[in-house]
């Protein structure tokens, strides 16, 4: 169906060209425009100049992932507008006219969208209750991959450098560093900043022997609407052939048991599970992953799933290595807490983000955070975060870090702990006014009512948000 969307800024309605264009043989709708861009709204989001119109590309062709049955797409030159309903597998073409002479003709090509994972009946008997520790072979495959690029050799904490396990990897695969596969990643790594997306997506496969094989469950893990490391997989497929990947793997499982055994019994997951349930009673999983590599550094991510009646949250995190050149000024039981906050981080992402995505709390943040600025220092790390939601999650997301240690580490030590944060947030990260805010949460949350839970505290939260984004 087609729909013609006068805008309302212009006084009169264009009309909706149908012109003959006798190279294409067939009738194709026409809109005008004047300047060479157009926006694109995909269902309610508009993507503002996101579009070039170039008469060059016959035709340039728009990919729009299709949820379900159908979603509109709209077009938006300065003069003129076009919608569609755009299907999976559809093709739709139009032209755009640009000052009334150069002829843009441009499609919309309909993907339809796979979900990203599918539980069984077995899996979901099997995962459902449970929390798994793992380093996956095909994912060690892949950081090794990401150790040996050019990218990963650089000093940006991408890899983890300083173990005895980084020198066997390195013994062990450097001769194959000039391997295409390895090229081809570096080149993602430079070109996209890719390194997260292809690290989750790795789990999507898994290694049968010698062979790589597509997982059951998980067609991919991040929230793309692709898998981001298909088109990787033939050439280390290859990689791992060569270099006897699994040979190597198998001979340093001892210490990858060793690691996961000390994530599973040592830094609190039971703990942190439990209080974040508890603070967030209208989200919850039936399975929990922590999934890592001894090879990660300082990227973190997470990732979170609800299919088939089954909901399960991911970490993606590093192995959280006692840096041993820094004193210990800590006890032990504070030193525990502390380790487990990279992990923590990760996992509450799948309980804040929920939150903070209900109705009544979405246009409050979005108001709050109109001057990113405010909340953002532009020349540190905080620039990453975007969007209003995105930094409001970040707040909160390392805030409840504060909060735990309010909860779980040592009386005498809490205060020590929860300023190291605070520094870090505000001068190493830029979070301008976390501390600020931390200061106002750690005693809201303290003083709570009996009964209250953290959820119950978001209107306050929020509202802290409204009054301190000038």
């Amino acid at each position: 169906m087609l729909v013609q969307l006068p805008l309302k800024q212009f006084a009169t309605a264009t009309l909706l060209l149908f012109t003959l264009l006798p190279a294409l043989g067939q009738q194709l709708p026409v809109i005008k425009a004047a300047t060479p861009k157009a926006k694109i709204r995909i269902g309610t989001h508009i993507q503002e100049g996101s579009w070039g119109i170039d008469a060059s590309v016959k035709p340039d062709i728009l990919d729009v992932y299709v949820p379900g049955a159908n979603i509109p797409v709209t077009f938006i030159t300065d003069q003129d507008s076009i919608q569609f309903q755009v299907k999976p597998n559809s093709f739709q073409e139009f032209v755009i006219l640009v000052n009334g002479k150069d002829s843009a003709r441009t499609a919309i090509k309909g993907i339809p969208i796979v979900p990203r994972a599918h539980y069984s009946e077995e899996y979901k008997k099997s995962h459902s209750g449970k929390t798994s520790v793992e380093i996956p072979a095909f994912y060690e495959l892949i950081n090794i991959v990401f150790a040996l690029t050019a990218e990963g050799r650089k000093d940006n904490g991408l890899i983890m450098k300083n173990t005895p396990y980084y020198t066997d990897v390195m013994q062990w695969f450097d001769k194959f560093s000039d391997e295409p596969v390895v090229k081809s990643i570096n080149a993602d790594l430079v070109e996209s900043d890719a390194y997260s997306a292809l690290k989750m997506d790795a789990y999507s496969f898994g290694l049968e022997g010698k062979k790589v094989v597509k997982s059951p469950i998980y067609d991919r893990i991040g929230f793309s609407n692709s898998n981001n490391l298909q088109h990787q997989v033939a050439g280390l497929q290859d990689f791992l052939v060569k270099s006897n990947f699994p040979e190597f793997f198998a001979k340093h499982q001892p210490y990858y048991n060793e690691l996961i055994v000390t994530y599973r019994d040592s830094i609190g997951v039971p703990e942190m599970q439990k209080w974040l349930n508890t603070n967030f009673p209208s989200t919850r999983y039936e399975s929990f992953k922590i999934i890592f590599s001894p090879l990660v550094a300082g990227n973190q991510s997470a990732t979170w799933f609800n299919y088939d009646g089954f909901k399960e949250a991911q970490a993606h995190v590093n192995f959280p290595f006692r840096n041993r050149k820094v004193p210990h000024i800590l006890s032990n039981e504070a030193q525990l807490v502390a380790a487990g906050s990279i992990l923590f981080t990760e996992l509450n992402h799948a309980f804040i983000n929920p939150e903070s995505e209900k109705p009544e709390y979405v246009t409050r943040i979005q108001k709050a955070f109109t001057d990113l600025s405010v909340w953002n220092d532009p020349d540190k790390p905080a620039k990453y975060y975007e969007s209003p939601s995105e930094s409001f999650n970040e707040y909160m997301n390392w805030a409840l870090v504060c909060l735990r240690y309010a909860d779980y580490a040592p009386k005498s030590e809490q205060q020590r702990l929860i300023s190291d944060i605070e520094k870090m947030m505000v001068e190493m990260r830029g979070f301008r006014k976390f501390a600020a805010f931390d200061q106002f949460l750690v005693p809201l949350y303290k003083t709570r009512k009996k009964g209250q839970v953290l959820a119950d505290l978001y209107p306050q939260i929020v509202a802290w948000f409204e009054k301190n984004g000038k």
